[in-house]
């Protein structure tokens, strides 16, 4: 050391009284980045999951009205609290849905068959009806409400069958 000290207002001035030492700035700057780790996705976590179920129950319901008057078939649409399932009848003109019994809808591009969507854990669905059906000209069989949790209604129109 040459004996020089940094003039004052330097960066690298250091006045021994003031500051924080960087122990002190290290410990922060880890339990800052512990918290933005697990405690903050776990608070937006739920907006996006909510959005990512409105966006499939209505992607859905869209395919299932699509795919009955595509295929001259009823598609029957299942729901509970936590799914929604797509099914349907292969013989032309039925319109009985039962859940046991109907042919799977194989989701759009292939996968695994019945084509359902699961919601995430705390996002839940409300329904008019448990069980609706889009008939082979793709009407439903009555108009739907379908509410996924914090987000507006999903609306099945009556006559025309258009989701929205």
């Amino acid at each position: 050391m040459d004996g020089k000290k940094e003039p004052r207002g330097s960066f690298f001035y250091f006045r021994g009284d003031d500051g924080f030492t960087v122990m002190e700035l290290v410990t922060v700057i880890i339990i800052l980045s512990v918290l933005a780790v697990i405690a903050l996705p776990k608070f937006w976590g739920s907006v996006f999951d909510q959005a990512t179920a409105y966006q499939q129950t209505l992607g859905a319901l869209r395919y299932a009205q699509r795919t009955a008057a595509a295929y001259q078939r009823t598609v029957c649409v299942y729901f509970t609290a936590n799914t929604v399932t797509l099914g349907y009848r292969s013989t032309y003109g039925d319109t009985a849905c039962n859940a046991g019994t109907d042919a799977a809808l194989i989701p759009p591009g292939g996968g695994a068959a019945p084509y359902q969507v699961a919601t995430p854990g705390g996002v839940t669905l409300g329904f008019t009806s448990a069980n609706f059906y889009f008939d082979l000209l793709g009407r439903p069989s009555g108009a739907q409400t379908i509410t996924v949790s914090g987000m507006s209604p999903i609306t099945v129109e009556a006559e025309s069958g258009y989701v929205h």
